[in-house]
């Protein structure tokens, strides 16, 4: 499940910070792709944008009248996960995969600025007003930028990392939580820049915190106790929680008067029923496999994933009826604004909206027929051709080149379709004329792009789609342009890409001097020299030498960081200066010295967990991604146990006298240690034993059984009946010492691995008998000369009947007699034997005429026992 940040409703739009999780390369690619300014539709009253994975497109659910008013497809969406964050005036999109932000300007309906981050990296980016702010929580860094253009504004602010929590209130507060310290820390703008302006102790320092930012404050819980604190105005109350916090999760985001914290290990919700007030609290228990719990109107509303629903209970605790999610297969997400609840099955075609009363529409978010794909296979048919591009055929070979693999490239499984967005938009001004460069637009299913489309006011030009910038000359001195690039191919356009206004001037500043490029873990740092009358510098990332893979940057100092740069590829920096009055653009200066990024290792591949013995556990995997730097070391954890193994090592031993569950395994590199793949413990096969019969005597049995060891390894047995014993694993032993007409459980037990397992079958032996053997000779003068040959036949009744025979004895076979029982005349004379009417009931549990025996008694019948 996810939690997006939630916000109530006000007069078109959304209150700052709304956070809604869809994929960006794809949004990037269609969803404003509306043609001309202006012909865009209302995009905020009532409405949320849906996500459904299976099919790689995005829906806008209408909280209203509960349909899809929008459907758009998306580009090079699958697999991602993003953050969109979105006020009246722009959408803020932050792939958390590749660490790449976009932002759409609302106004102008078209992409208007770019910014990468380290993926490796816990960052959130909101908005408030006409400030973005991006946190860096792992670092504990916090910047304003430019909501349009997503520039860095001011100087960043640093905190002690790691922050919790970020998310703005109503009065304009961006609220964050600060383990280290135990405080909490409300941060507001002054101009460009940003500062704390209040700080409140909520716990020990060193504490684990979670916070959820409030209509009018924040709500802070300390993990490590039960103590709860709610900043509201200049009130602070301090609260004790029936249960203790570990682990607790809260939404980043609570609106209205109810605020709930869930803690899983307990299964139950605290309840804060006025949180400004301090209270009351309460305590509502949940059922096993219940999320993060979400306050809606007086409601609590949770998820439970495996079960495909929403559970919902009333302030005071009591189960309301729950709200099925048709067909939810997996991740449901849960978001309050507008004055609705959106309930998104992301992996299913179903989403509910749930208003303030309680009453629920469910919606086919894929349309009435469509059928439901399945999500591990990819995407989504081409995107309708357009008017102007006719129906769709193959791309041109000569103008769909790519120089390089990009983190958006082509998967070979995807349709063709039409291209993303070439965001962002750069402009530098010259004398008469501006120089335009935007960046490499996403591709999908080998269509690549066939032109980009550069238009301004006054002017228009196509450029080839291998190409990434164009100069546009013949422009007037002092008039003021802007830019927007189209990418196109046989199967549509893009979205449109905007640049900032531009004024052509005559003078322009100096050349800069080549700058440095300095490496960090997660990060590059470029330096120059001041020029002359220069008022701000764009510097731009060469990968390999060209640009279009990661943004321009435009700041005022002299150094900036880039953030989200391709690990293990080679860069270089150029700078251009632009003046401080009229902002007419130098050249662009010498690249820098080559670098080449690094950061954390990629999760280890194919992790994987078997138990081999009772206490043994191997753990095997394959190489991480080294992200710019050799792998040095893998760390493996299991419960309280770690073990560090070489950089080239693949498998790892760990024993443990505790049963083992979940096994993670992590990389480390130059930069650190990299994110762990977590894997459930694939428990040892356990031996098995099964026995088949028992053949009982008058003072033992032999039990016939069966073993099966799957785990490997040697395997003891031991069969045993009352206080008698034997073993051996051959699947035939005799346990002798028995007591003749004796009840007894016949137990087969089977060891291996540490393991036992065991099967028992009831018997009772026989009375006390005697042993004897069958004699049968042939003579060629007999009427039946072979019969001997053929073996003397035994039955399940006393009873001469050869064609009823069970089985055969042959010659001097040994046999157990039990009992006897006089009935039909046999004579065996011709055959050795005897003439005589006794049966003998023998162990096994056939009869065989007494003609044909000799009994080690000295053939005395009467000796045995008579059959009962």
């Amino acid at each position: 499940m996810k939690l997006l940040n939630v916000f109530p409703r006000r007069l078109r739009g959304f209150t700052a910070g709304t956070l809604v999780v869809a994929v960006a390369g794809a949004l990037v690619g269609t969803v404003f792709g509306l043609g001309a300014m202006g012909q865009a539709p209302a995009v905020f009253d009532g409405s949320a944008w849906l996500w459904s994975r299976p099919v790689g497109e995005v829906s806008r659910l209408n909280g209203d009248s509960g349909t899809v008013d929008l459907r758009q497809p998306l580009v090079d969406s699958r697999g991602h996960r993003i953050r969109v964050t979105q006020d009246d005036n722009f959408l803020l999109l932050h792939d958390l995969d590749t660490g790449r932000m976009t932002s759409v300007d609302l106004s102008r309906m078209g992409f208007s600025g770019s910014l990468a981050v380290d993926p490796g990296n816990d960052v959130t980016v909101v908005l408030s007003g006409e400030r973005a702010t991006v946190v860096d929580r792992t670092r504990g860094l916090v910047r304003s930028l430019d909501p349009a253009t997503l520039q860095v504004r001011g100087e960043p602010l640093q905190l002690p990392a790691p922050l919790v929590g970020g998310a703005y209130d109503t009065n304009g507060a961006l609220w964050l939580g600060l383990p280290g310290q135990g405080t909490v820390v409300a941060v507001t703008g002054s101009g460009d820049d940003l500062a704390v302006t209040r700080t409140v102790p909520v716990a020990e320092p060193g504490h684990d915190l979670a916070v959820s930012v409030l209509d009018k404050g924040v709500l802070a819980v300390d993990r490590s106790g039960d103590a709860m604190v709610a900043v509201s105005g200049k009130e602070t109350k301090r609260m004790k929680a029936p249960v203790k916090l570990a682990s607790a999760v809260m939404p980043e985001r609570t609106v209205g008067d109810l605020a709930v914290v869930t803690v899983p290990p307990d299964r139950a919700a605290v309840t804060i029923e006025d949180v400004d007030a301090g209270g009351p609290v309460g305590k509502v228990a949940l059922p096993v496999g219940a999320q993060t719990a979400v306050p809606f109107a007086g409601r609590i509303y949770v998820p439970d994933e495996k079960a495909g629903l929403v559970r919902v209970y009333n302030k005071d605790g009591n189960p309301l009826k729950p709200i099925s999610v048709p067909r939810s297969t997996g991740t449901l997400e849960l978001l309050v604004r507008e004055q609705h609840l959106f309930i998104n099955a992301v992996d299913a075609p179903t989403a509910v909206v749930v208003d303030p009363g309680g009453e629920t529409s469910t919606v086919d978010k894929y349309g009435p027929g469509a059928a439901v794909p399945d999500p591990t296979v990819s995407p989504t048919a081409p995107s309708r051709p357009t008017a102007t591009t006719g129906p769709p055929k193959p791309p041109s070979p000569s103008k769909t080149s790519r120089p390089k693999p990009t983190p958006t490239e082509d998967r070979p499984s995807e349709k063709p379709g039409a291209p993303g967005v070439p965001v962002p938009v750069t402009v530098l001004a010259g004398d008469g004329q501006v120089r335009v460069t935007w960046g490499r637009a996403a591709t999908r299913g080998g269509a690549g792009v066939d032109r980009y489309v550069v238009t301004w006011n006054g002017g228009r030009v196509e450029v080839a789609g291998d190409q990434l910038s164009t100069l546009v000359t013949g422009l007037r001195n002092g008039t003021e342009y802007r830019f927007r690039v189209v990418a196109q191919n046989a199967y549509g356009s893009s979205a449109p890409a905007l640049s900032e206004p531009v004024t052509p001037v005559g003078a322009a500043p100096a050349r800069p001097g080549a700058p440095t490029a300095t490496v960090a873990a997660g990060r590059v740092t470029v330096s120059w020299a001041a020029v002359p009358d220069a008022g701000s510098y764009v510097v731009t990332p060469l990968r390999d030498g060209e640009a279009g893979d990661n943004p321009p940057q435009t700041v005022t100092g002299l150094s900036t960081e880039f953030e989200g740069l391709a690990p293990g590829a080679t860069y270089t920096f150029t700078v251009v200066a632009r003046a401080a009055t009229g902002g007419g653009a130098s050249q662009a200066s010498p690249p820098s010295n080559a670098v080449v990024p690094f950061t954390r290792p990629g999760r280890p591949a194919n992790v994987a967990t078997r138990q081999t013995n009772t206490n043994t556990y191997t753990v095997t995997w394959g190489a991480a991604n080294a992200n710019g730097r050799p792998i040095t070391a893998y760390i493996v954890r299991a419960g309280d146990i770690t073990r560090e193994v070489a950089g080239g090592a693949r498998t790892a031993t760990i024993t443990s006298a505790e049963a083992l569950t979940q096994v993670s395994v992590a990389a480390v590199n130059a930069a650190g240690e990299g994110a762990a793949a977590i894997v459930s413990v694939e428990a040892m096969p356990r031996v098995t034993v099964t026995i088949n019969d028992v053949l009982e005597g008058d003072d033992d049995v032999i039990v016939l059984f069966r073993v099966t060891n799957p785990g490997g390894g040697a395997v003891r047995c031991t069969v045993a009946a009352g206080s008698q014993s034997a073993t051996g694993c051959g699947g035939r032993v005799e346990v002798d010492g028995l007591n003749p007409s004796t009840n007894y459980t016949v137990t087969v037990t089977a060891t291996a691995n540490g393991q036992s397992a065991n099967d028992t079958r009831q018997v009772t032996t026989y009375p006390r008998g005697t042993e004897g053997n069958i004699h049968c000779h042939d003579d060629p003068a007999n009427a039946d000369p072979d019969f001997c040959e053929r073996g003397v036949p035994i039955f399940d009744s006393p009873g001469w009947n050869p064609s009823a025979a069970v089985d055969y004895n042959m010659d001097d076979y040994r046999i157990f007699a039990v009992c006897r029982e006089y009935g039909e005349t046999v004579d065996a004379r011709p055959y050795g034997g005897k003439q005589s009417g006794h049966w003998i009931f023998k162990a096994g549990g056939h009869w065989v005429p007494e003609a044909f025996v000799y009994l080690d008694n000295g053939d005395n019948i009467d000796a045995i026992a008579p059959c009962k």
